[in-house]
């Protein structure tokens, strides 16, 4: 039923998403791009997944028995489930895939995948707040016109609380504890006996934000990779002729780009569709539109969203089911295993 749902409400979306800009004028935009761009968009957002590696192996403990080249496999196999599923269950899947090559506790490198995206969340609401903080005339004036602030401030505030509780949680596990004890109360007998050793994995999984140092670190780890993806957002954006509609001013242009990198990947983070089909392409839109004053129409915008949405899911969803070949699995077949083991 939740599958349903969420697939109507995705429809939905989409039609209004196509509804609300003019197909012509789309064709026009997506034929007005310089495709010598794309190359090093592909390349920039490849650096990313590679970031991403980086930062996974130092939450993991920079353990010598994990493999770097595993670790780019499960992110590549996670984010291609991503894409053509919904609900997030690569995530799982990544956990399971990793898990199993190198025998560490599945549910432990779940924890560390949730702690992943907390950091996301955190560094693209400091990329959000100095956007704001540097042209807070023009956007907080815009902001407070938008019957969607309260969302965003929602949406922030969970982030937010999610980070906190995460930081508390790995100083002082007894909020894990507890938890878990509640949990085991209300929870089905067949699930019980495997919420015994919940603690243990999830302090495990939470050691490496346990001391403020290896906290920033990680911090500053997560930088790398979501400045890649604005210059991926930005080298489209050139590429379509955008640098005219902020003064030929490059700092306007990177400004702009993060401004909407930051509100479309906070939104599309929740649960959603497949790559987050839809939502994406919808905020990219709108938060061009506001933040360029409507100078960008919404054909352009769309045609923009849907070709950085490409960039950022085709390639890997590519080259994940090639690396999911290579270790002559399926999807069926790690989505059967992830299943049977229950993490």
């Amino acid at each position: 039923m939740k599958y349903l749902i969420l697939s109507v409400i995705t429809l939905v979306i989409l039609v209004f998403f196509v509804a609300t800009a003019e197909f012509g004028r789309m064709l026009d935009s997506f034929t007005s791009l310089r495709l010598n761009f794309l190359m090093p968009a592909l390349a920039l957002y490849l650096l990313s997944l590679i970031f991403r590696t980086y930062r996974w192996k130092l939450l993991l403990g920079n353990r010598d028995d994990v493999s770097s080249y595993n670790l780019f496999q499960a992110v590549c196999i996670g984010y291609m489930v991503n894409n053509i599923l919904p609900m997030r269950i690569g995530e799982f899947v990544r956990a399971y895939f990793l898990g199993s090559k190198h025998n560490i506790n599945k549910a432990t490198v779940l924890v560390t995948i949730f702690v992943e995206r907390i950091l996301d969340a955190i560094v693209l609401i400091g990329f959000l707040l100095i956007v704001i903080g540097l042209n807070a005339q023009t956007l907080l004036k815009g902001f407070a016109q938008q019957y969607l602030t309260w969302g965003l401030l929602v949406l922030i505030g969970f982030f937010v609380t999610m980070f906190v509780l995460m930081v508390y949680s790995a100083h002082d596990p007894v909020l894990i504890r507890k938890s878990t004890k509640i949990i085991t109360l209300i929870a089905p007998n067949r699930f019980k006996s495997r919420l015994i050793n919940f603690n243990d994995f999830v302090e495990s999984g939470l050691s490496s934000v346990r001391s403020s140092r290896s906290l920033l670190v990680l911090i500053l780890a997560s930088i790398p990779v979501w400045i890649s993806e604005i210059i991926v957002f930005c080298i489209i954006g050139y590429a379509m002729g955008f640098l005219q509609f902020y003064n030929n001013d490059y700092l306007n242009l990177f400004s702009s780009m993060t401004l909407v990198t930051a509100l479309a990947n906070l939104v599309s983070s929740i649960p959603s569709s497949p790559g987050g089909v839809g939502i994406f392409e919808l905020t990219v839109r709108e938060v061009l539109l506001f933040d360029t004053s409507n100078l960008v129409d919404r054909s352009t915008g769309a045609a923009f969203a849907v070709i950085v949405h490409g960039i950022l899911i085709i390639p890997v969803t590519v080259v994940g089911q090639l690396l999911l070949w290579s270790n002559n699995l399926s999807l069926r077949q790690l989505i059967a295993s992830k299943k049977q083991s229950d993490l």
